[in-house]
């Protein structure tokens, strides 16, 4: 559809180019844009101990937020590597997304030869961090009862028999002996069986790269609304955990290298 057949496209260009003129850029024209609407309210502490961050977008700015400070704030003599991800929510299938090749381009500069990349992502585990799905006590029939995770009782550990999520009986046993060491309490998220499950970056990475991968997250109430829900000490507990992975002096399962890559 062209510009003149759709109004709504037509006064949102007619704002930009009147944008530049009040910025004092002359003789330029607007000849196409993106729009993305977001809250600006300032996210809050709410509750009655400020038990609760109350934001928008906290899936996923909350994970890539506490994974940059986790390595900034570690003492590590090992090799870390975040990676933020573009695209996450909406399918990952583009050049800067998860199923592009961007991460692939990286390690392979870093490694350029075939065996020392293959042996640097077997010597190797990635966490992928992603908000999980909390008991809402007004919807406590969506989640399994066994196995719903509680906001302020520490990281979930996603589970999902179908690869929906990428952890296994290995890097769950490893995260869960990390958190016990710096003493994170660790929570369990298995979508119920007769309901669709969501996914996130670690199943897609596992598959393009073959390293080993876990998934985890903090609970929230109201993910992907614009204003989402997730606690406090949660946001402690996930920083702690991943802080320990960082500092890591080697994998327990790895049989290889004297220090790993994490």
């Amino acid at each position: 559809m062209s510009i003149a057949q759709d109004p709504d496209a037509r006064d949102f260009k007619s704002i930009l180019n009147q944008a530049l003129i009040d910025l004092g850029i002359t003789g330029a024209e607007v000849l196409d844009f993106e729009i993305c609407c977001y809250d600006t309210q300032p996210p809050a502490l709410i509750g009655l101990d400020s038990d609760f961050i109350a934001s928008a977008r906290l899936d996923n700015l909350l994970s890539c937020y506490v994974g940059c400070q986790a390595i900034i704030d570690s003492d590590s003599l090992v090799s870390n590597l975040l990676i933020c991800n573009d695209h996450e929510e909406v399918g990952s299938a583009s050049a800067s997304g998860a199923h592009g090749t961007f991460l692939k381009s990286v390690l392979e500069r870093i490694c350029p030869d075939a065996r020392s990349i293959s042996r640097m992502v077997a010597n190797s585990m990635m966490i992928s961090v992603d908000n999980a799905h909390g008991v809402h006590p007004n919807y406590s029939d969506k989640h399994d009862e066994n196995h719903g995770p509680m906001i302020n009782k520490g990281p979930v550990i996603k589970v999902n028999s179908s690869q929906r999520y990428a952890s296994n009986s290995e890097s769950a046993a490893l995260y869960r002996h990390l958190c016990n060491q710096v003493s994170v309490p660790v929570q369990s998220f298995v979508v119920r069986s007769d309901m669709a499950c969501g996914t996130t970056i670690g199943p897609i990475t596992a598959k393009e790269l073959g390293v080993r991968t876990l998934d985890i997250g903090v609970p929230t109430f109201a993910m992907h609304s614009i204003r989402e829900l997730a606690g406090t000490r949660d946001t402690d507990y996930l920083y702690q955990s991943l802080k320990a992975f960082c500092e890591l002096a080697s994998l327990s399962t790895s049989t290889s290298d004297n220090t790993d890559n994490h």
